[in-house]
């Protein structure tokens, strides 16, 4: 999902918003609020609906100013169940700006507490999902970013209600297509409630025929009626039967294995929803390895196509800047600066701007001129400048999201799951290469060194990260970071701490551009650098989900070996209550913390907070999968 947003052409009229687009209201120019009350949260059935459900989620088509969702906030704080969470799924293919939303809401005085927390988190309007957590009300945004029926087929969950809240189905029929009613069915758990402003007849007919049982009420003001419904249709959901999400985890307390950046996002995941968290780790303390360098890079790495690294690397992204303004983690959104090393990386980068591909990451291709001045140093050639890159302490990182809590020294798990958890998250790094309860899962020890080079008069002039292949981060304390190798062997990766090499050293200066070897040649020799270890997949994305059962897999799936059209086979066979958050390689500061919630909604049963398509892309059965459909998997 790449196209950029529409534009509503938001105009307003008597202090009523307007779409200038569509000639449509965004809500009553009676009383917008009364309105939701009477369509949606009556029609709904709310708040009974959810007086039983630890867990309930709206689905919305249309999230327009907002207003639906702070009305339902403000229902959800005065009668939500004990532990409750509210998950609330929105699609918007026109999304208004912060300026305008903060505009809209404002007649609304005695929700601008909960309005304030909205515009203040609410996301720049590129595609995709946006998560964003409302913690002390314990209810979570997902905003989805695109054309409705695009949206909705990324969209992977389960939805207890249903608001459609479009413009008028005269004036925008893509919003009320038979192809978004499909998608809404696919969605929609048995039972699930359905109310809308139109009652129009054509709407009725398309809901009625994928299995709603639609009503007419009163409608609300001048409107003569307006239309409620249960679905009681059959399960419509096609995504393959070994990608089925995990049987949900029950209350009691769970284990994460591992206190580096993917642990710490895991307990921040897992707390924010109230859950009971162990906490170990094989080392003393937070970040003890690859967590632990002095400097890490925030920047995107978006592709020419779309695929699953490209829609990973801008979601996680703006989820990890988003958790780092949240948490108020010192980070030094200096710029990155992506050069062009040669003529085929110029062309890739120009590939790149011209297929759209920097819109939703806030980058920009540069001229050499260009990028000198942002850079503050002379460079020689074109690149791609990303605002919003730059660099932080991973120390502080993993710190910020572990928040209070410490993990306790352990060995591990071994083979075997401790039975007083429901639950058990790998978040282990190189520990998860070859870990007796991660067969199936092919990885691999990838070592890295980061070289700490004395900084010279010319390069203390450097301001933005630069990366080439390698990167040199602007000098903090006279020393800059300069990094890193990337071996995938040729090292014991049984050695701890793993030593740093004088000539890994050579290679991080030598791997630089000539003109920015200048900067630093004459600089002091380089201080004790950092090597250590990481975990990394065969196609280099993060294993985020169950543990498979990798004999169960090959059993239950020989047939993808003849048609891998065939969805039989029963449902995944998994190893009970245990997860994997691992394969990280480099990325892990980006990364982490948008896995992280990703892998609880997977064990809550929750709506996810990324693509569909992804999500499978990032399943650890996807090696097992691969083998049986070219015929190569052999059974342990």
């Amino acid at each position: 999902m790449r196209r950029p947003a529409g534009d509503p052409e938001l105009i307003f009229t008597e202090g009523t918003p307007v779409s200038g687009r569509f000639g449509d209201v965004y809500f009553s120019r009676e009383n917008g609020l009364a309105e939701t009350a009477h369509v949606f949260h009556a029609g709904c059935e709310l708040p009974s609906a959810w007086a039983d459900h630890n867990s309930f989620a709206i689905g919305e088509t249309g999230f327009g100013t907002g207003l639906n969702f702070l009305a339902t906030w403000e229902l959800w704080r005065h009668t939500r169940p004990a532990d409750g969470i509210l998950h609330y799924v929105s699609v918007e293919g026109f999304p208004i700006g912060r300026g305008a939303l903060a505009q809209a809401l404002k007649p609304f005085r005695h929700l601008a507490p909960l309005a304030r927390q909205l515009v203040d988190g609410y996301p720049s309007p590129g595609p995709g999902h946006h998560r964003i957590w409302f913690p002390r009300d314990r209810i979570c945004l997902t905003l989805v970013i695109g054309e409705a029926e695009e949206a909705l087929r990324g969209i992977s969950g389960r939805m207890d209600a249903w608001f459609l809240d479009g413009f008028a189905p005269a004036k925008n029929p893509e919003m009320w297509s038979e192809g978004v009613i499909a998608q809404i069915a696919r969605l929609s758990r048995p039972g699930a409630r359905l109310a809308s402003f139109t009652a129009a007849g054509d709407v009725r007919r398309k809901l009625q025929a994928v299995g709603f049982e639609i009503r007419k009420r009163p409608g609300f003001g001048s409107k003569w009626s307006c239309i409620a419904g249960t679905f009681a249709g059959p399960d419509s959901d096609r995504t393959p039967p070994w990608f089925r999400p995990p049987p949900r985890v029950a209350n009691g307390p769970i284990l994460v294995v591992g206190a580096g950046i993917a642990g710490a996002s895991m307990v921040r995941a897992l707390r924010r929803r109230g859950r009971e968290v162990r906490w170990v780790d094989r080392r003393d303390g937070l970040a003890a390895e690859a967590s632990g360098n002095p400097v890490g890079i925030l920047m995107p790495r978006p592709t020419v196509a779309p695929s699953p690294p490209d829609t990973l690397s801008a979601a996680a992204f703006r989820h990890a800047l988003a958790e780092i303004g949240r948490l108020g983690v010192p980070y030094n959104p200096c710029g990155a600066i992506e050069l062009a090393v040669d003529g085929i990386a110029a062309k890739r980068l120009l590939r790149l701007a011209e297929a759209g591909a920097l819109d939703a990451v806030g980058g920009r291709l540069v001229d050499a001129a260009e990028a000198s001045r942002l850079a503050g140093v002379a460079l020689d050639r074109p690149a791609i400048a990303y605002a919003r890159g730059g660099w932080i302490s991973p120390v502080d990182w993993v710190a910020g999201l572990a928040g209070r809590h410490r993990p306790e020294r352990s060995d591990g798990i071994g083979d075997a799951i401790p039975p007083e958890v429901v639950g058990t998250v790998l978040a282990l790094g190189s520990g998860a290469v070859g870990h007796p309860l991660l067969e199936g899962l092919p990885m691999v020890s990838v070592r890295g060194q980061l070289t700490a080079q004395p900084a010279t008069r010319a390069s203390l002039r450097l301001r933005s990260v630069i990366t080439y292949g390698g990167y040199l981060a602007p000098a903090q304390g006279g020393v800059h970071a300069l990094g890193a190798t990337y071996d995938r062997g040729g090292f014991d990766p049984t050695l701890w701490p793993q030593p740093a090499l004088s000539d890994d050293d050579i290679r991080n200066f030598n791997g630089l551009p000539d003109h920015l070897q200048r900067l630093i040649q004459d600089s002091p020799a380089p201080g004790p650098g950092r090597a250590s270890l990481r975990a990394s997949t065969p196609d280099q994305l993060p294993a985020v989900g169950p543990v498979p059962l990798a004999d169960g897999y090959r059993s239950a799936y020989a047939h993808l070996g003849t048609d891998a059209s065939v969805h039989a086979g029963g449902l995944a066979p998994l190893k009970p209550g245990l997860f994997v958050l691992s394969g990280l390689g480099s990325r892990g500061l980006v990364t982490a913390p948008l896995m992280a919630e990703l892998l609880a909604s997977l064990m809550f049963d929750e709506p996810l907070p990324v693509d569909r398509t992804l999500a499978e892309a990032l399943h650890p059965a996807r090696f097992l999968i691969r083998d049986l459909k070219r015929g190569t998997a052999g059974h342990g």
